[in-house]
């Protein structure tokens, strides 16, 4: 493990922060660095780690924000890739600040002592002083800094107290490389004195993992954050919304009518606003997350449900992960990067966009209110979003027994001390997790909604355009014929649409979703909503004529419903009922139409194989069980009349 200390580049130094994780590592390097802070991932991975940079007289400091490791043994990729970054001469460390945890102290010092190992220079950043007096575990520093024998400073994450000093000592001569020592446990023991009385820890632990009060606990606990992913996020949804509408309102006054302005209006403008619709529901699940965790409750649901988990071949730490993914599978699947075991994050990442997302929600808003009188609806619901947990518990199980198969992971994890979260790093984490969410809606999202607009628009038959020209020359003035002539442009851009290449296409592939009780419209909508599953709602209002139709999660077009209800084929049968809906709503939430789920799983497995396994498997499973909601119904009586 010993590598030579490199040569500081000169007039820049670069900075490992090294610790535990929840050691104060992120809260040190905002207060080190300003805002400075940029995501970075290790060659060849998709691990991130943080970096920043801060400029003291003629020195610059680089400061690596790496992932949190227990010891020099990694037991998860991340871990992997800071320990190689530690012990690779090429990463070019020239000094280690060891952040450690006060109130864990005894366990800390064990990974300062190993680190010491690596024969680099290094320097101690002691964090949560406070914390440990509260606990009943008081610290004496000069003790500690004498027992340790390395440059030992006291710093504050939450006030930023010490931070200077910090600052001013890495700019300064690097430390000199000591050797090993095995003296930490009786360092610990000089400077550390715990009280005798119990913990505040202890005492709140008595409550939250009692047998009885802890899963109720719990389940207040998830019931707030879904009460505030879905009703505090609302009116900042409808804010994106209006700006959206204004947006296209403005591009469609300046753009002349044509290619040129449904690129840009239907396209780009309607095509990514209806994945940036979701932002604020995202920041809010991340920054509760992020909350929950930085209190140090998360690790005791996790112990709570690991048992749960288990019986499915889940880890308990695939709570976080797939709690995550009922706001946006996106955030949940990198999310899955807690989990130690490689098996169970594979297991995880593959179930993870079966939990009912909010994009779904629209449709099934729609369809419900079409079809179901609102006692039904709130029930059918419920169902839906239960009906994915239900499937991925069997997912999991059998992956774990398939090709997932080998050794049982135990869940090994220490229990963190309560403490309040500290509100920059909430909203750190946050804005990175909403910056990848953005990266993904400008690249891969935008891709597949340019694409599907491509073949939802061309080709352009001018004998349409004349025909539907020759209508409005017929129309009258006044609010009557402007009346007339809304209509002739929705039926217009209908009959563009229905001679499109996604039409054609649709019409293509509708046999094979004819034993679900699809018709070509219902299979056009379907393909139109692989950049995000809530298009359908729009392309549906295309095909009927009722020109632009919002999706909503709240209170569906009641010119759309009308229609459906109202939907016939060629021969003059109906098309849609109150079966067809329920298969394709059922569809709808086990399908994996999304774009940026498909490409968050090949970023975080590094492979094309999980993705299209993710999408093979659930097409198939959604397909199945639509066919078999929609023969059994018509075989008893519940077809379309």
């Amino acid at each position: 493990m010993n590598a030579a200390p490199p040569l500081a580049t000169a007039g820049r130094r670069r900075v490992a922060l090294v610790g535990r994780a929840n050691s104060g590592k992120t809260s040190l390097l905002m207060h080190l660095t300003g805002s400075l802070q940029r995501p970075v991932n290790f060659p060849g991975t998709s691990v991130e780690c943080v970096e920043g940079d801060v400029r003291l007289g003629a020195t610059t400091l680089c400061i690596v924000d790496l992932p949190g490791i227990a010891s020099l043994e990694a037991h998860s990729r991340d871990e992997a890739e800071a320990l190689r970054h530690l012990t690779d001469p090429a990463a070019a460390v020239d000094v280690l600040c060891v952040v450690l945890d006060a109130s864990k102290l005894i366990v800390e010092l064990r990974l300062l002592a190993e680190l010491r190992r690596l024969g680099r220079p290094m320097l101690v950043a002691l964090t949560k002083i406070d914390v440990a007096t509260a606990e009943g575990f008081p610290v004496d520093i000069g003790r500690l800094q004498q027992a340790l024998g390395v440059p030992l400073l006291v710093v504050n994450g939450a006030s930023g107290a010490g931070i200077d000093a910090l600052r001013q000592r890495l700019a300064g001569p690097l430390p000199d490389v000591l050797p090993p020592v095995e003296r930490a446990d009786r360092a610990a023991g000089a400077a550390a004195r715990r009280a005798v009385a119990r913990s505040r820890t202890d005492r709140i632990d008595a409550v939250l993992l009692h047998p009885l009060l802890g899963p109720i606990v719990l389940a207040l606990v998830v019931l707030a954050m879904f009460q505030l992913v879905f009703a505090v996020a609302e009116p900042f949804m409808g804010w994106i919304e209006a700006a959206q509408g204004l947006l296209g309102a403005g591009i469609a006054a300046l753009v002349p009518a044509g290619t040129l302005r449904s690129f840009l209006v239907d396209g780009l403008v309607n095509g990514v606003g209806s994945a940036l619709v979701f932002v604020p529901q995202i920041a809010l699940l991340i920054g509760f997350v992020t909350v929950v965790e930085a209190s140090g409750y998360m690790a005791r649901a996790v112990f709570l449900l690991d048992r749960l988990l288990r019986k499915v071949g889940l880890s308990g730490r695939s709570f976080v992960p797939l709690a995550s993914s009922f706001a946006c599978a996106i955030p949940g699947i990198v999310g899955s990067r807690i989990l130690d075991d490689e098996r169970d994050r594979l297991a995880t990442i593959a179930v993870a966009p079966l939990m009912s997302c909010s994009a779904r929600l629209p449709v099934y808003v729609v369809l419900l209110a079409a079809f179901f009188p609102p006692h039904q609806a709130g029930l059918l619901l419920f169902l839906l979003y239960l009906l994915g947990v239900v499937v991925a518990a069997c997912v999991a199980l059998l992956l774990k027994r398939t090709v997932l198969r080998g050794g049982v992971s135990m869940l090994a994890m220490e229990l963190p001390v309560y403490e309040r979260p500290r509100l920059r790093v909430v909203a750190a984490h946050t804005w990175h997790a909403v910056r990848s969410f953005l990266r993904m809606a400008g690249t891969v999202i935008l891709f597949a909604t340019v694409v599907v607009w491509a073949l939802g628009y061309f080709p352009r038959p001018p004998a349409i355009h004349d025909r539907f020209e020759a209508l409005r020359a017929e129309t009258p003035a006044g609010d009557d014929g402007e009346a007339q002539r809304e209509r002739l442009d929705a039926q217009e851009a209908a009959a563009y649409l229905e001679q499109s290449w996604l039409a054609s296409i649709g019409r293509t592939v509708q046999p094979v979703f004819a034993p679900a009780g699809f018709d070509w419209r219902t299979t056009v909508g379907v393909l139109a909503a692989f950049p995000a599953r809530e298009l359908v709602v729009p392309t549906l209002g295309t095909l009927f004529s009722l020109g632009e139709v919002e999706p909503s999660p709240d209170v569906p077009d009641p010119r759309l419903t009308a229609a459906l209800r109202a939907a016939r084929d060629a021969d003059g049968r109906r098309t849609m009922n109150g079966l067809v809906a329920l298969a394709l709503m059922v569809f709808f939430a086990l399908c994996s139409q999304c774009a940026g789920t498909l490409a968050a799983i090949r970023r975080e497995t590094h492979s094309w194989r999980w993705p299209v396994f993710t999408f093979a498997y659930m097409t198939v499973l959604a397909w199945a069980a639509a066919v078999a909601i929609y023969q059994v119904g018509s075989w008893l009586g519940y077809g379309p009349a």
